[in-house]
């Protein structure tokens, strides 16, 4: 039993004598409502103070000010006439408004939960023991005691406790944002994961907080404001000062007491204002969650809003277009000097840290590949280091020809017009040969292509692939047009050209081209490892899957327009609320006492949370 339902409970039992001694009219009956009140009041109005004080810090007024405002006043005047004598049913309503505001947010509460938890409940999986390896032994610790640099068995079917690096074994494992995948040693598991084949052995990263689903829970969880939500604010704010306007006024009108002061209550107490701040948030929170379950991860909520304006995407070729699982199928020698085996290790001790898919390709083939001392990209050209006292550049053809270098040899000729990619190897500025890799069109591209050009959107292919290559590409999938041989700022710039020229653009690409991710309206990058913190990326696929552009798109809208039915209900329920709340139907028999304008408030928050679960069934 949590803190909230403890206190719920307790008022409602201290509630029941109040009712009763309402009925039987004790002689002891105003000091007792009066004892019993003040409990509730200061007990359970607590959560109320505590609100509103925050909301006064953040410098507005929001439900739990008005909540705060409503039970004051009636307190107040409550134990002013006991005091003279006078009972009135202020007293009682006091308890009852208070009852149900602790019911409403209990429930609030627990729906909230309800909508986490699926994203939630998979840290609870992580087993409380560990077995930790240390000196050639096993030991079982507590899994909270892991620390980065352990190293760790993970048996099969066993979950594992801490993100890390495979050291040793090969198995399959099921993340919860993607479906059971292939492991090997070298490349990353993540916390939460199941291992369903054979036992591994791992080098920990990153536990607790910072592993990766701790970061994405964070970041589903966050507070960020779009800005459809920050505009549902301003107007929650109007009518914020509009209901307190109309409380007084009805207060006015009314005058003879304590009638006066029940229709003003009422106005105050059954106004909505955080339905209508509550609109986008807690649609934009499921919504994430069903993504992230899926694999994608929005990391700015204002891609809910840009969307479904889109009207052009760019796509990287390598790993989004194709399946960025590149076969060495060539490795030519220019230089007599240097064997097929020679070209291909320097390569790989260039490539070894770079999750670029060409250089995973490259060090799979590699035998012995040679220690290198440091490496460093060059955007959309390739990568260069050193090997020994060697300078070793591994590169594309474009940049080739940039540095001089001219192509003569038939062999590398014939690979270039048969579509291949081609890493030229470059050592102490002289050409030493090359590597071809071939890599396929992913399976679900040309669907993908398909289903966004019928709906209107334009598909372009932005690469640093040579010509050829490209032409292949984009003929055998369909896309609109294509630039290739392109740097990473050449990206951005054609990008801004589609913009000047009107178009909405998103880009889906890698991390590696951080200018074209932050230049789009929408940057979506396909994590390589287990990172959400790609630089300028709005969405992160964590599955690699083109279809999933169409998933953010269809969900997108789905969620854009649940906003909109929630608005609706918002403003539509306050607009025939608060009139009735004055009493302007009171000599007609219809009319808001305060309990019922409690009742209808916290009831227009769980409508508009239930109506936004249903973006689950989408």
């Amino acid at each position: 039993m949590d803190a909230l339902e403890k206190r719920l409970i307790i008022c409602i039992l201290l509630t029941i004598p109040i009712i009763i001694l309402w009925v039987i009219e004790s002689p002891i009956e105003n000091q007792s409502i009066l004892f019993l009140s003040s409990i509730i009041y200061f007990y359970g109005g607590y959560p109320l103070f505590k609100g509103s004080i925050k909301e006064l810090k953040d410098k507005t007024i929001e439900l739990m000010s008005l909540a705060t405002i409503t039970v004051t006043i009636a307190y107040i005047y409550s134990v002013i006439t006991i005091i003279e004598g006078e009972m009135t049913i202020i007293p009682l309503e006091l308890a009852i408004i208070i009852n149900i505001i602790l019911f409403g947010r209990w429930l609030e509460t627990s729906l909230t939960k309800n909508i986490t938890e699926p994203i939630r409940k998979p840290i609870k999986s992580i087993p409380s023991k560990a077995h930790l390896i240390k000196n050639g032994k096993i030991k079982k610790i507590p899994t909270q005691t892991i620390k980065p640099g352990d190293l760790i068995l993970v048996k099969k079917g066993e979950t594992i406790p801490a993100d890390g690096i495979i050291i040793k074994g090969s198995t399959i494992i099921q993340p919860i944002t993607r479906k059971p995948i292939k492991k090997n040693t070298g490349e990353t598991v993540t916390a939460t994961s199941i291992n369903i084949k054979s036992p591994i052995a791992i080098e920990v990263t990153r536990v607790g907080g910072k592993s990766f689903i701790s970061q994405i829970i964070k970041l589903l969880t966050r507070k960020e404001k779009t800005q459809r939500q920050k505009s549902a604010d301003k107007i929650a704010s109007i009518l914020i000062i509009i209901t307190i306007t109309v409380a007084i006024i009805t207060f006015i009108y009314w005058k003879k007491m304590p009638l006066a002061l029940e229709h003003a209550l009422s106005v105050l107490i059954v106004a909505s204002p955080h339905t209508i701040r509550l609109a986008a948030p807690i649609t934009i929170l499921i919504s994430a969650i069903i993504l992230a379950k899926n694999g994608i991860i929005i990391k700015n909520k204002n891609s809910y809003e840009n969307a479904p304006k889109i009207d052009a995407i760019a796509f990287n070729k390598t790993g989004t277009i194709t399946s960025g699982e590149f076969k060495v199928t060539d490795i030519i020698s220019i230089d007599d000097e240097m064997e097929e085996g020679d070209i291909i290790n320097y390569a790989a001790a260039i490539e070894s840290k770079s999750q670029h898919p060409i250089a995973k390709g490259i060090r799979e083939v590699a035998k012995d590949p040679l220690p290198v001392k440091k490496t460093d990209p060059i955007p959309g050209k390739g990568i260069t280091g050193y090997v020994g006292d060697s300078k070793v550049q591994v590169i594309n053809y474009k940049h080739l020809n940039d540095l001089g270098f001219q192509i003569e040899k038939p062999e590398i000729l014939e690979m270039m017009n048969q579509g291949k990619t081609v890493a030229f190897v470059v050592i102490n500025d002289e050409l030493k040969g090359c590597i071809g890799l071939s890599d396929t069109i992913k399976s679900g591209a040309r669907k993908a292509i398909r289903i966004l050009k019928d709906r209107g959107i334009k598909c372009i292919m932005l690469t640093g692939e040579n010509k050829r290559v490209a032409e292949r590409v984009a003929e055998e999938i369909g896309l609109d047009d294509y630039h290739a041989e392109l740097t990473a700022e050449e990206k951005s710039e054609k990008i801004k050209k589609m913009q000047e020229e009107g178009l909405k653009v998103a880009m889906i690409s890698h991390a590696d081209d951080t200018p074209a991710l932050k230049q789009a309206d929408i940057g979506i990058a396909i994590a390589t490892d287990p990172n959400i913190n790609i630089e300028n990326a709005d969405i992160i696929l964590t599955k690699n899957n083109p279809l999933d552009v169409l998933s953010i798109l269809e969900l997108a809208t789905a969620t854009h327009n649940k906003i909109r039915e929630n608005l609706a209900w918002a403003l539509i329920y306050n607009t025939i609320t608060i009139p009735l709340a004055t009493g302007i139907l009171y000599t007609q028999g219809i009319n808001i006492n305060p309990p019922t304008g409690a009742a209808l408030m916290i009831l227009s928050t769980i409508i508009l949370i239930l109506n936004s679960k249903t973006l689950q069934n989408t």
